[in-house]
């Protein structure tokens, strides 16, 4: 038997073979790369969310920095508080205050809310209770 010497044609299965191999290396990493993209693109969303969220609970606890008990009463103060806020920061950021029902309780001084934070197309909500210290003069 004479031995197999003929090798035309080879450098071409092998050309195409690297290219199979370069073009499934290349896909494979174009999708890693782009659910990667999506991922950290839905994160973005969710901290922005997060943070709408928390710019509600810092306005809202600085209206609170306005009182001035030599001018008015609590019950005056707490009469004029907005019940609902909602404050829109451009047309993909916003937040949104409400207050729970029942709220504000003089009882133990305390008014419980929540702030909603919305940033392109995702809500992030925060409940959070403010205390009332009244000091007394004496």
């Amino acid at each position: 038997m004479k031995p197999y010497t003929n090798e035309k044609g080879f450098a071409l299965v092998l050309t195409l073979m690297m290219i199979t191999l370069m073009l499934t290396f290349v896909l494979v990493q174009f999708t890693q790369i782009t659910n990667t993209t999506r991922q950290v693109a839905t994160t973005e969303e969710q901290i922005d969310a997060r943070l709408m969220a928390e710019m509600g609970v810092d306005y809202y606890r600085g209206l609170f920095d306005t009182f001035n008990q030599d001018e008015h009463s609590i019950e005056e103060f707490l009469d004029d508080l907005p019940r609902s806020v909602e404050k829109t920061i451009d047309s993909r950021h916003q937040f949104q205050i409400n207050l729970d029902e029942g709220e504000p309780n003089l009882d133990d001084n305390t008014i419980t809310y929540t702030s909603t934070g919305i940033a392109h197309d995702r809500e992030h909500e925060i409940e959070d209770t403010i205390t009332i210290n009244i000091e007394s003069e004496e």
